[in-house]
C-alpha cells in the first residue's frame, strides 16, 4: 500500500470509543471523482441497493439457534445479510416491509435503521454497545476534522503483496487441491463472492522479550473494529452480485499476547509475533503460516462460510512514522492467509485503515497492486481467471483510470474498482447471465435407473457441479446443488427428491416417480440446479410411450393453436404416427364435430410409422370466432382413431387499412 502525507499525529485518537466518530471521506472530492468516473465503461461503479440497511442486536440470553434462525428468516425474504456478529448482531440488507416484523423477532432486542446514540444504551454490556459504535461508523460517518492535507501526494513505494512461501508450487498445484471441488485447505479466498469469515486479531508485547513501549486502549480498539468493518462494508456495497457476507471473529477486545514488541521490529519477524498470538489459541506448527491456515480452515468449518482469512493489527502509537523497522506498514499475502496492518499505517492515520484494509483485501482475494512503485507489468496476470494488470500505473497499459488497487483514498471514497482489479477478484460476467464466472458452474446430469409400469415411470440418477475452470489454479465451486427438476415436453417443470434427503451438496443422487396421463410419445427432460442460479445446461432425456387404452399405438397431436386469422389457417400444424409398428396412411381434420375433411402430409404422403401434417386452408371458409379443430389418423390395418387430438383456436378479422397515395403535381 503505498503511503499519504500524514493527518493526524500518532496519540491523537481521544474519546472513541463508544461514540460515532468517523472521517468525513472528502465528500466534495468524492463527489468531483464520482462523475469524472461514473461515465467510463471499464469503471465498476456501486452499484444501487434496492433495501434499506438495518443493524439487528440480539438479547445478551439469545441462542445460536435463535441467532441462526434470524438470518434464515432474512434470507428467505429476499434480504442479504452483510456482517455477522456471531450469535449477537448483524447488519442486513432488507424489503422494508420486513423491518417490522424484524423488530418482532424473537430473541431480538433493539433494531436500528438510522445511527443513534449509544449513551442511551448504557444499560447493555460492553459487547453491545461495542457493536452499536461499529453500526453507528458505517450507518453515517462523520467529520472529525483530520481531512486538512491534500491526497495528491504520492511516495513510490515498493511492492507489498507477496507469495505466502508455503503455498505450492505449480508442479506441486494437486496438494492444495480438495478432494473434490469445494476449496482446499490451501484455497481459503479464491474470488470475492459469497461468505467470508474474517478473523480480527490485535497482539499486545507483555514485555518478556522485548521492551513494551505500546500498549491498546480501549477507544483504539474501537476505531480498529468500526475501520475494518468499514472497509468489509465498502466491498460488499460496491458489487451487490458479489453476495459478500462477512463473519467476524473478535480477536481484539482481548488482544493476544506476544513476547516482542511487533513494530520495534522489522516485518519479517512477525513469525514470532505470530506464533504467539495464534499459540495462545491453541494452535501448534512449526510453521507460522500453518498456524494461520489452521485457524483460518477452523474458521470456515465453525462459521460455515465459503472463505476465510486474518487481519493482524500492530500497535503504533507511540510509533514516530507507525511503520515497522524496514519500512514495512501494510501488507497481504496473494490469495491469503492473512495481511498486516500497523495502527497509523505510515500516513494514512487510523481514521483511514478501511482504505488501507479494502486495498489489502483486495490482496488477499488475489489482486495485484497498480501503483507505479510496485513494478507490476501490463500483463502480469493474477485471479483465479487469471486476468492481466492492464490498469497498473508501472508501465503503458491499456487502462488509466481510478481504482482501489492504486491506493490512495480518493478511489476508497468514491468507490472504484477498475475492471481488471475486478476481474482478478473474480468479478466478470464472460455471458452476461448476471452470474460471476466463478460461480457460472456445469450441472451434469444423468439417469441411471428407468423402469415403466402401464403410465407410470420411476427414475433414479445422479448429477455433480463441474467448477469454473480456472487458467492457472485449481478449479474450485462454492456453489451448491439445490434440486433437480423434471419434465415432459414442454409441460411445466416438477421437483425431483434428493435420495438423501435434501439439496445441499456438490453431487446428489435423486429420484421420482411420476404418472402420465396423456396417451402419445413423451420426451423426459431432467435439469438440476445450483445455489448460484446456473441450470444444467444438457438436459438428460428419457423417451416415454404411453399407448392410448383404445387407440393403442396409433397417435395424433396438434401442436398448441392461438389467435389466427382466416388467411393463416396454413400454420395449424400436427403430427400423426404409430408407436407399435404400424403405418399412418391418412390424416383427417373437422371442425366443432363438422365433416372430416383430408389433412395434408407435409412430405407429399401418408405412407410411415410418423407423418407431420397440416390444415388446407383453401378447403374452409370461417367467420371470426372460437372453435375447436379435432384430428385423427388411420393405420394400414384401418383402424381410425377414437380419441382424437382436439385445440381451440380463435379466428380474428382481417383488418384492412387503407393508405390514401398523394401524387404532386
Amino acid at each position: 500500500m503505498p503511503s499519504r502525507i500524514s493527518r493526524t499525529a500518532p496519540g491523537t485518537v481521544n474519546k472513541i470509543g463508544f461514540h460515532n466518530n468517523r472521517k468525513f471521506c472528502a465528500i466534495v472530492l468524492s463527489v468531483i471523482i464520482g462523475l469524472i468516473y461514473s461515465g467510463s465503461g471499464n469503471i465498476l461503479a456501486a452499484q444501487t441497493q434496492q433495501f434499506p440497511q438495518v443493524f439487528v442486536l440480539m438479547a445478551n440470553a439469545s441462542s445460536a439457534e435463535k441467532f441462526s434462525q434470524l438470518q434464515n428468516f432474512i434470507k428467505d425474504r429476499a434480504g442479504q445479510v452483510n456482517h455477522i456478529f456471531p450469535h449477537r448482531a448483524l447488519i442486513a440488507k432488507v424489503p422494508n416491509d420486513t423491518i417490522a416484523k424484524l423488530k418482532t423477532f424473537s430473541g431480538v432486542a433493539e433494531l436500528f435503521t438510522k445511527s443513534v446514540d449509544v449513551a442511551e444504551f448504557e444499560h447493555y454490556d460492553d459487547e453491545a454497545r461495542q457493536l452499536i459504535a461499529t453500526w453507528n461508523a458505517i450507518a453515517a460517518p462523520v467529520n472529525n476534522n483530520v481531512m486538512s492535507e491534500s491526497f495528491d501526494a504520492h511516495f513510490g513505494e515498493e511492492e507489498h503483496a507477496f507469495i505466502a512461501p508455503d503455498w505450492p508450487q505449480s508442479g506441486e498445484k494437486e496438494v492444495s487441491a480438495a478432494s473434490s471441488v469445494t476449496p482446499g485447505y490451501y484455497q481459503t479466498s479464491e474470488y470475492m463472492i459469497g461468505s467470508v469469515a474474517v478473523g480480527i486479531v490485535l497482539v499486545e508485547s507483555n514485555g518478556a522479550k522485548d521492551a513494551s513501549t505500546e500498549n491498546w486502549t480501549n477507544d483504539e480498539k474501537q476505531l480498529v473494529f468500526n475501520e475494518i468493518v468499514t472497509a468489509m462494508n465498502w466491498w460488499s456495497e460496491l458489487e451487490p452480485r458479489a453476495h459478500l457476507s462477512f463473519v467476524y471473529e473478535d480477536h481484539l477486545t482481548n488482544p493476544l499476547p506476544t513476547s516482542v514488541e511487533p513494530i520495534t521490529r522489522p516485518y519479517s519477524d512477525q513469525q514470532f509475533w505470530i506464533k504467539d498470538a495464534m499459540g495462545a489459541l491453541g494452535y501448534k506448527s512449526s510453521s507460522y503460516f500453518n498456524l494461520v491456515r489452521d485457524y483460518n480452515n477452523d474458521m470456515r468449518d465453525k462459521h460455515k462460510t465459503d472463505w476465510a482469512f486474518t487481519i493482524f493489527v500492530a500497535d503504533s502509537s507511540n510509533d514516530s512514522d507507525n511503520r515497522f523497522s524496514d519500512g514495512y506498514f501494510a501488507y497481504a499475502y496473494l490469495g491469503g492467509p492473512f495481511m498486516v496492518m500497523t495502527y497509523g499505517n505510515n500516513g494514512y492515520g487510523p481514521y483511514y485503515m478501511d482504505a488501507v484494509a479494502a486495498h489489502e483485501m483486495g490482496h488477499i482475494f488475489l489482486a495485484l497492486d497498480q501503483y507505479s512503485g510496485a513494478g507490476q507489468t501490463c500483463d502480469r496476470r493474477a485471479g483465479y481467471l487469471d486476468i492481466e494488470n492492464q490498469n497498473s500505473q508501472y508501465g503503458s497499459c491499456a487502462s488509466n483510470t481510478g481504482s482501489i488497487m492504486r491506493g490512495q483514498i480518493s478511489p476508497f471514497d468514491a468507490k472504484l474498482i477498475d475492471v481488471y482489479a475486478a476481474g482478478q477478484i473474480g468479478w466478470k460476467d464472460s455471458d452476461n447471465d448476471n452470474i460471476f464466472d466463478p460461480m457460472d458452474t456445469d450441472l451434469p446430469i444423468t439417469i441411471d435407473s428407468f423402469s415403466q409400469t402401464n403410465n407410470t415411470v420411476t427414475l433414479t440418477g445422479n448429477t455433480n457441479i463441474i467448477a469454473y475452470p480456472s487458467p492457472s489454479r485449481i478449479g474450485v465451486t462454492i456453489n451448491t446443488l439445490t434440486g433437480v427438476k423434471y419434465r415432459f415436453g414442454t409441460n411445466p417443470w416438477q421437483i425431483a427428491s434428493a435420495i438423501d434427503g435434501k439439496f445441499n451438496g456438490t453431487a446428489e443422487k435423486y429420484y421420482f416417480s411420476a404418472t402420465i396421463n396423456t396417451p402419445g410419445q413423451h420426451t423426459l427432460q431432467i435439469a438440476a440446479t445450483d445455489s448460484a442460479g446456473n441450470m444444467s445446461s444438457n438436459y438428460a432425456t428419457h423417451s416415454v410411450i404411453i399407448l392410448d387404452p383404445i387407440d393403442g399405438g396409433l397417435n395424433t397431436e396438434l401442436y398448441p393453436l392461438g389467435q389466427i386469422t382466416v388467411n393463416d389457417l396454413s400454420q395449424i400444424y400436427g403430427k400423426a404416427y404409430h408407436m407399435q409398428g404400424g403405418k399412418v396412411v391418412n390424416v383427417e381434420y373437422r371442425i366443432d364435430s363438422g365433416l372430416w375433411q383430408p389433412a395434408v402430409p407435409s412430405d407429399g404422403a401418408f405412407n410411415s410409422a410418423y407423418e407431420d401434417f397440416r390444415i388446407d386452408p383453401n378447403s374452409i371458409e370461417l367467420d371470426p370466432g372460437t372453435y375447436t379443430i379435432e384430428a385423427r389418423a388411420t393405420d394400414d390395418q384401418g383402424n381410425v382413431e377414437v380419441n382424437a387430438a382436439s385445440r381451440e383456436v380463435q379466428v380474428q378479422e382481417i383488418k384492412q387499412y387503407f393508405i390514401p397515395i398523394i401524387i404532386a403535381r
